[in-house]
């Protein structure tokens, strides 16, 4: 059984905090991005690089999957209307985006979804990814229309 719950006061300021984090990696491993407003392809060249610079720390590596999901996230929120939440279930409490509940329940765990593209070194899949939910949305969007 899970639970979906709107994310607190404490917990936007969280997201907003890594948002702000995301923006600084980009000033270090997408320069020409920097001062720019946070957008998915700024976020796959400055993954790429990072990547590609071999990080094994393991708070580091944690930070900057939770800066770059965080982006991920924000930009299916902004993008695709999709809302933050938290879902509980027998693993325990965990930040998401959802979208269209009782009625497609689109759930996406963004930074889980890139600690597995880094888990893989899997660079460039950001915009991939979003095009790929703005599709799952449309239909769901398109199947509520006919109901």
């Amino acid at each position: 059984m899970q639970t979906i719950e709107p994310i607190s006061e404490q917990e936007a300021a969280w997201i907003k905090s890594q948002l702000n984090s995301a923006s600084k990696f980009l000033e270090g491993f997408s320069p020409s991005d920097s001062g720019q407003p946070l957008t998915l392809r700024a976020l796959d060249r400055a993954f790429a690089a990072w990547i590609a610079s071999g990080p094994s720390e393991t708070a580091l590596v944690n930070a900057i999957v939770n800066y770059v999901g965080i982006g991920f996230g924000q930009a299916l929120v902004d993008g695709l209307g999709l809302k933050w939440v938290i879902v509980t279930d027998e693993h325990g409490p965990d930040l998401a985006v959802h979208g269209f509940p009782e009625q497609g329940d689109i759930l996406v765990y963004p930074a889980n979804f890139v600690a597995k593209r880094w888990e893989r070194r899997e660079t460039n899949f950001l915009e991939v990814a979003y095009r790929q939910i703005a599709n799952d949305v449309g239909a769901v969007s398109r199947r509520r229309q006919i109901s």
